[in-house]
């Protein structure tokens, strides 16, 4: 059964992660994506740890999380004939993603003018650090940069102590996502009006959307929003605790919950303490609240723990490391992992697909590609080129 975006053509010349991300979600419900690459090196992030090597043979896993249900096409960025043979291909396509820096494209012979010339009905979607225009236009950035200025970090850590990363690319996460959710709204709008446009997205920006309640709490009450550690700030307890073999984490802490777990541990008559009985007054006293778990919590294990919890039905779970996930059965039911075979390596996980549609559910229909590895069935598909022609493309190093 066909994905929702079967039909539409979409050209990733973008690298390592919001942009290739954004893509391999469009991909992934049912698009046609052609990864434009460097030719010869391909795209960077070709070249990052972690590898899985078999002999001879290597693919950087790095690459392949960002990158299944696409085909590969190798052109010479700086060589004008690449160019005129890309635009060839974005005559009969429906969106380019990219997220060079500002005014890499317009370099490339690929401005706004020279794409609306080449498809008046193109969807290009743009991801750059800082946005197309504005002030910081120019500057580079990674998720780091992202993460930094756009506050993540600065809300992430221990209390009193230094600010910290998030443990995966939150950032660049975020942003793919917003520009997923972007392109498909273009679309709709191109099918019913036939008008294509470009989409502005800004690491920086799409991080700071993230901070839930910190700026409305500065701009509100002047309210710099300290660094937490595990605990929530907003309701409690609802905090990381520690169990006689391991770590679970535990939120209880809307007033029905905050009574479920009282009952949980024989102290039904704390949930009706004045002190605690209102979520406003126990995040005044929350440190003296969570010892009172703590006592509890700490004679358990984390089985017994969870089971008593799970059994009164107050969110809580074990930390899971990456073991745990992969043998999650309910990540295995949903199937959020996918293996495909990758040449000469052997088996790989990729992400599955995380949107469940029920009339036309996404696919891996494409492992992540070998460099170039579609670029006679590309040209000959959209351009209808010949074996000598492509001979030719070649011999000439256009591709």
């Amino acid at each position: 059964m066909s994905g929702p975006l079967t039909g539409y053509t979409v050209i990733d010349m973008s690298r390592y992660i919001a942009g290739p991300y954004c893509s391999m979600l469009l991909g992934d419900l049912g698009a046609n994506v052609i990864k434009v690459e460097r030719r010869a090196v391909g795209e960077d992030s070709r070249g990052l740890l972690p590898f899985k090597k078999v002999g001879d043979d290597s693919v950087s896993l790095y690459f392949t999380q960002y990158n299944k249900n696409k085909r590969s096409l190798t052109v010479d960025f700086r060589n004008p004939e690449s160019i005129e043979l890309l635009k060839k291909l974005i005559a009969k396509s429906d969106v380019l993603v990219e997220n060079f820096r500002a005014g890499t494209m317009d370099k490339m012979g690929l401005s706004k003018e020279a794409l609306k010339e080449i498809n008046p009905s193109l969807v290009v979607t743009h991801i750059s650090g800082f946005g197309q225009d504005g002030p910081y236009k120019d500057r580079a950035a990674f998720d780091c940069i992202g993460q930094a200025m756009g506050g993540l970090m600065g809300v992430t850590g221990e209390n009193g102590g230094d600010p910290l990363l998030v443990g995966t690319w939150a950032g660049d996460f975020t942003t793919a996502i917003y520009a997923a959710y972007g392109t498909v709204s273009a679309l709709l709008h191109k099918e019913k009006t036939g008008e294509g446009q470009h989409l502005d997205l800004s690491l920086v920006e799409c991080t700071s959307t993230i901070l839930a309640t910190a700026i409305p709490n500065y701009v509100a009450n002047g309210v710099i929003q300290p660094r937490r550690g595990n605990r929530d700030d907003v309701t409690g307890p609802a905090n990381l605790f520690k169990c006689k073999d391991g770590n679970i984490y535990l939120h209880a802490g809307t007033d029905p919950l905050f009574k479920r777990l009282c009952k949980a541990m024989g102290k039904p008559e704390i949930a009706e303490d004045d002190r605690y009985n209102i979520v406003e007054k126990r995040m005044k006293c929350i440190k003296e609240v969570e010892a009172i778990v703590q006592q509890w919590i700490g004679n358990l294990t984390t089985n017994e723990a969870e089971t008593a919890l799970v059994e009164v039905g107050v969110p809580v779970t074990k930390i899971a490391d990456v073991s745990d996930i992969v043998n999650n059965p309910m990540l295995q039911h949903r199937k959020a992992i996918g293996y495909v075979e990758y040449p000469g390596v052997g088996e790989i996980a990729v992400p599955g697909i995380c949107v469940k549609m029920s009339g036309t559910p996404g696919e891996i229909r494409y492992r992540p590609p070998l460099l170039g590895e579609h670029n006679e069935e590309i040209l000959k598909e959209y351009l209808n080129l010949s074996d000598d022609e492509i001979k030719e493309l070649y011999a000439r190093k256009i591709i």
